[in-house]
């Protein structure tokens, strides 16, 4: 039944409940279980694909970190040793001059007549081009001496005024040991290594010269050029200045610059990692023994390239192989869920109050058993309600005839004619129109037990009912009929609208000008509309309440009875709704479906009446 949406206790409750914050759930649990299914699944298969390509990525990564250090170790021990090697070749070669007793005494002779150091030069000149010959990346051979009585020709013997004093304080201070320099620009074509050293052989406190010897630096080049694959090698001194390296795009002579690692080579070896303008570097280096560093960087992102692109190729199969079981899923979970959408769908074609089911058998698991007992449980349901309401239809129908019985209706009829024709000789006519309409009211209403009649027949039951109602209050009660008569030869349940027609006499007039009531007749769609609108006094929400929900009252059939019998008859979907404003009025709105008077049950009951 409809009722006014001012009163929906239902919707109340609704939004009670929304408003406490326990009522809200969580949006997973709103989720399908579809949805559910396939996000857990996706999970269980995504977090062990990434955990393993992690695993993989990170092992990879510190094994080939380790095979790299131990092959940078291995190539930068190769590269001192060679580099060691080098540098001891040219000491031994110093060694042969500092040793040098002739060369000692010519260095050391004061030469008062300029004929006498002819045999010095004699000696210099053969001694330090041999020494040239045999060793073509010597780019020069020089003595430095404070003896002004010497001659000097400007490449093999120069003055020590002409050596850099700073040189010349370390070669001094190093007291005959070997010191080495290095050009200041790596890149110069001339580039060089310096080896230097006092002439203070069996004379420390008084060395005789200063012995310089130029390496070029292609000597030491070739010695890591092989070992500039995929990797940068750097020789530098004890501050940082690189000597040599086979990197051409360093772009400073102090690596320092470049890479700001001096705090990590406080050690004699070792290895790091650094981030050096947003790039990751891997670092490893080694100390000479003259002071000198070996050290060799490589970028990450080389080290590890072969680990990067195994790593793509990981990310890529899994990819592949995520998204075929993506697909998978989806499929095995559509169709793991599809058995229980159609199990919830007749679930809730049973809520809408339909026991017709179409469950095809689902097999024997749990959902299957699920669907059969539902399927079972929802025949059993139907056939109890089925017999609820034939038992309810017996009883009410058995009541029903039960007071009819009690009233012989043609002990009625004769009665009343009795009455009507003492009352017609007596000159009454007031008392002879009441019960002349009251014959034909009750001649319809009972309608020998039959349930059926015609619309019209309804509609004039109304008309004598109100007929009556009139003798009683005179001039209080307004009728206005509003009527399609095209819909008279349809079929109705009896006693549909009299019980409105006298709730608005007994309970809405509220003064003395009495109370207009309105009846309309009319079709919409496949239906037909009733409606009994009267201007009295209206209903509040309670007693609006208390009509829609008391099965009996003045009338002798309530409003809910009316409601009931429609329903019972007709489906749910008719019945009676009721609008109703405290000092407006009431309106009463009636829907039954469209039937012909060829109706079968009313059909039957004509010919039950004529047989009769």
């Amino acid at each position: 039944m409809n009722t006014e949406k001012a009163y929906s206790p239902l919707g109340r409750l609704g939004r009670i409940a929304r408003s406490f914050p326990l009522g809200q759930k969580r949006a997973y649990s709103n989720w399908r279980l579809r949805h559910k299914f396939f996000f857990i699944f996706l999970i269980v298969i995504i977090l062990p694909f990434s955990l393993l390509i992690y695993y993989s990525y990170s092992s990879t990564r510190s094994t080939i970190t380790e095979h790299t250090y131990t092959a940078l170790n291995g190539s930068l021990a190769q590269i001192n040793t060679n580099v060691e090697k080098r540098l001891e070749y040219y000491n031994q070669l110093s060694n042969i001059l500092y040793m040098d007793a002739q060369l000692r005494n010519y260095l050391s002779t004061d030469y008062e007549q300029a004929y006498y150091y002819l045999d010095a030069f004699q000696y210099i000149n053969r001694t330090l081009p041999s020494l040239m010959t045999l060793n073509a990346n010597i780019l020069g051979i020089t003595i430095y001496t404070g003896n002004h009585t010497l001659y000097s020709d400007g490449q093999y013997v120069k003055y020590t005024e002409e050596l850099a004093p700073s040189l010349e304080e370390q070669v001094l201070e190093a007291a005959g040991n070997t010191v080495y320099f290095h050009s200041e620009d790596f890149r110069a074509e001339e580039a060089s290594i310096t080896i230097a050293r006092s002439l203070s052989y069996f004379s420390l406190q008084h060395p005789y010269g200063i012995l310089t010897i130029d390496i070029n630096d292609n000597e030491f080049y070739s010695l890591i050029k092989m070992e500039n694959y995929n990797k940068s090698v750097y020789i530098i001194d004890q501050n940082g200045s690189v000597i040599s390296t086979g990197d051409q795009e360093l772009k400073s002579n102090q690596l320092f610059d470049v890479f700001p690692i001096q705090e990590k080579l406080t050690e004699d070896d070792g290895y790091f990692d650094i981030r050096i303008h947003g790039q990751e570097r891997f670092f490893t280096y080694k100390k000479l023994s003259n002071g000198w560093a070996t050290v060799i960087t490589v970028p990450y992102d080389e080290l590890l390239a072969n680990t990067n692109k195994a790593t793509r190729n990981i990310i890529w199969y899994s990819a592949v192989a995520i998204g075929i079981a993506v697909l998978l899923l989806y499929f095995t979970t559509k169709f793991m869920t599809k058995r229980i959408e159609v199990l919830l769908q007749q679930i809730r074609k049973v809520e809408r109050g339909d026991f017709r089911l179409s469950i095809k058998p689902m097999g024997h698991d749990e959902i299957g058993q699920v669907s059969f007992a539902f399927n079972k449980m929802a025949s059993t349901i139907q056939t109890l309600i089925h017999d609820g309401y034939v038992k309810e239809i017996a009883r009410k129908e058995s009541e029903l005839n039960t007071l009819q019985a009690q009233i012989n209706p043609h002990f009625l009829y004769n009665t009343l004619s009795s009455i009507s024709s003492l009352a017609l000789k007596e000159g009454a006519m007031q008392v002879y129109q009441m019960v002349n309409y009251l014959a034909k009211y009750y001649r319809v209403s009972l309608n020998k037990g039959k349930r059926i009649i015609l619309l019209e027949q309804e509609i004039n039951l109304v008309k004598n009912y109100v007929a009556i109602q009139k003798i009683r209050f005179r001039d209080k009660l307004h009728m206005h009929y509003d009527l399609d008569k095209q819909l008279f030869g349809t079929t109705t349940i009896k006693l549909i609208l009299q019980p409105f027609i006298e709730n608005c006499i007994n309970h809405a007039i509220w003064d003395e000008s009495g109370i207009n009531i309105i009846v309309k007749v009319r079709r919409e769609g496949d239906g037909i509309v009733l409606q009994v609108i009267d201007d009295g006094i209206g209903m509040t929400p309670e007693q609006l309440d208390q009509a829609l929900n008391k099965s009996g009252n003045l009338s002798g059939y309530g409003v809910k009875n009316v409601d009931d019998r429609i329903k019972l008859t007709y489906g749910e979907e008719y019945g009676v709704s009721i609008f109703s404003r405290l000092g407006i009025g009431t309106a009463v709105t009636i829907r039954i479906p469209v039937i012909s008077d060829r109706h079968p049950e009313y059909q039957l009951d004509r010919q039950q009446a004529l047989l009769e």
